[in-house]
């Protein structure tokens, strides 16, 4: 958790490789986009959550999610914050402030009327993590009567509850490693890129993925007040960057195929 939020304007975006922003500043002007004298502005919340979203050097935001959304918001001609928050709060300022948007989001039917949805934009495969040398579950059905860590606000927690699994829910998914080497847990259950992410930050070669249960595609959330014709505005956006290969260039860019 960040004891302080880090903010940053999309005139900071760094990360994106020079192909992509050519590619997004070329669907911009054949839009006529760039001469929008009052564009529209966003807040956005996000989590540290990488490869997808993450803090980056001098401030910066970045990862797979974050600059495929700095493209999109960049291509529709947008103005936009991006802010880190602890993960309960990042959902709960997209569900009560007016014009901010929330990502990288699951898209459950228990969340479907909360939000306003722009995407896909990325997928995100569900994986059990077990200490190395543990048995291996073949179905989560297996794994019914062990105790499963994830974290507060996270999608899986719903998943695992209302199929009547134990799930032990931690604040924050970093301390779900050390829980695991500790016994407190039977498994992990996380985003499988966040979990082998997390794994080498912490120094940790101990703990594998054992089984992937589920798919998911991660969405940009918008507060439900968001007018219809900009959450249009933005999947048709999304769909030409798709379209024109810049979100297949960023994914490269972090060494992933979509």
């Amino acid at each position: 958790m960040l004891a302080r939020p880090l903010r940053e304007r999309s005139m900071q975006a760094l990360t994106m490789s020079r192909s992509v922003r050519g590619l997004i500043a070329a669907l911009a002007v054949s839009w006529g986009l760039l001469a929008q004298a009052n564009p529209f502005r966003l807040v956005l919340a996000t989590e540290e959550y990488p490869p997808y979203n993450m803090s980056g050097p001098n401030g910066t935001v970045t990862g797979i999610s974050t600059d495929i959304v700095r493209a999109l918001l960049d291509a529709a001609g947008y103005e936009y914050e991006i802010t880190v928050y602890p993960w309960a709060r990042a959902i709960a300022l997209a569900r009560t402030q007016v014009n901010t948007c929330v990502y990288s989001m699951s898209r459950t039917p228990e969340r479907e009327a909360l939000y306003k949805w722009v995407g896909p934009l990325v997928f995100n495969d569900w994986a059990l993590f077990a200490r190395a040398g543990a048995s291996r579950p073949q179905t989560l059905d297996e794994a019914m009567m062990m105790r499963i860590g994830s974290y507060q606000g996270d999608a899986i927690v719903a998943y695992l509850q209302t199929r009547g699994h134990q799930v032990d829910v931690a604040p924050s998914d970093d301390v779900n490693p050390k829980k695991l080497l500790a016994g407190r847990i039977d498994f992990w259950a996380t985003g499988r890129l966040i979990g082998q992410y997390r794994l080498k930050q912490q120094g940790i070669d101990s703990i594998e993925p054992v089984l992937n249960f589920n798919r998911t595609e991660m969405y940009l959330a918008c507060q439900i007040q968001l007018p219809d014709a900009q959450v249009q505005k933005l999947n048709r956006t999304l769909h030409a960057l798709e379209k024109s290969g810049a979100i297949r260039k960023i994914y490269a860019g972090y060494g992933y195929t979509p």
